[in-house]
């Protein structure tokens, strides 16, 4: 025998009561059938998965949106580099934002990058035509302008010093300077050249070089003889294998005289080992009769 929980009435073998109690409770149990049954054929899903069914829209537009900005930050980045290349300015202030960098340390700004290359290449520029220069001055400073030298020197009356730095050998010049007669020989020859030129019409000019001819073996022995010889003179204490000379030229030159006449004369140029050039002055042919 069976009572009912809500109301205590006696309840039949497989019946139910009549009260409200019971009737609600019965209606919310099929209610609940119901939903189960509804339900029943689908297939479970995680709870992540239910949620980014319900919000697709939302996480694909966050995605796209942080797309979108790199791309424009890699455009932007392109055309900063392209118009730097180009020479124009990129714009810090103004129409645009300035194109930094994102690098640990501090930023750097492409047109400063930009501006630093082209400062690198004008430097590049610069030290490529300075290096010209020194060739060129080094050229110059070879037997041709030790020519020129050597004729200044011949018609200065302050050419003493230059005159015997190019004609004796560097062992000879400091014996001269140990012994203290150096000095004494550069006034000596400044205060005759003085009193030369006061006889002078017109200071000789230097025209050209109009002859230049390499010296043979035979000749090159010759003058490393000759400018031994020029040591000993100084009282020099070296040994004639000392003198080593690596090359040498006959070079013949034009000139105007001390009365404006055209004149050549020749000269013989060297160039000793750990010296540099050298001039035999017009005694070498008197000395080993060269062929002018």
């Amino acid at each position: 025998m069976a009572f009912c929980k809500y109301c205590g009435k006696e309840i039949p073998e497989g019946g139910s009561c009549s009260c409200p109690g019971a009737i609600h409770e019965e209606q919310a149990k099929r209610s609940n059938d119901d939903n189960k049954d509804v339900f029943s054929g689908q297939t479970e899903q995680p709870i992540e998965d239910i949620i980014r069914e319900f919000t697709p829209d939302t996480a694909e537009e966050a995605d796209n949106t942080e797309e979108s900005e790199q791309d424009i930050m890699v455009r932007d980045a392109l055309n900063a580099a392209k118009e730097a290349a180009a020479g124009i300015k990129v714009p810090e202030n103004g129409d645009g934002p300035a194109i930094r960098k994102s690098v640990k340390g501090p930023s750097i700004d492409l047109e400063e990058e930009h501006n630093f290359a082209k400062f690198a290449a004008f430097i590049a520029a610069v030290l490529l035509i300075f290096i010209i220069i020194i060739i060129s001055m080094a050229a110059g400073s070879g037997y041709k302008g030790t020519v020129k030298k050597y004729f200044n020197s011949r018609t200065s009356k302050h050419g003493g010093k230059t005159y015997y730095s190019l004609t004796l050998p560097n062992a000879g010049i400091e014996e001269l300077k140990d012994n203290d007669t150096w000095r004494e020989l550069i006034e000596d020859y400044n205060d005759d050249m003085e009193d030369r030129m006061d006889d002078w019409e017109k200071k000789p000019k230097f025209r050209k070089i109009s002859r230049v001819k390499e010296m043979k073996n035979s000749e090159i022995k010759d003058a490393e003889k000759y400018f031994y010889s020029a040591a000993q003179a100084c009282d020099a204490d070296i040994d004639q294998e000392d003198i080593e000379i690596r090359k040498g030229y006959t070079v013949v030159y034009k000139y105007k005289n001390t009365e404006g006449d055209n004149e050549k004369t020749t000269v013989y140029v060297v160039r000793i080992k750990g010296e540099g050039w050298k001039v035999m002055s017009d005694q070498a042919t008197f000395f080993f009769g060269f062929d002018k």
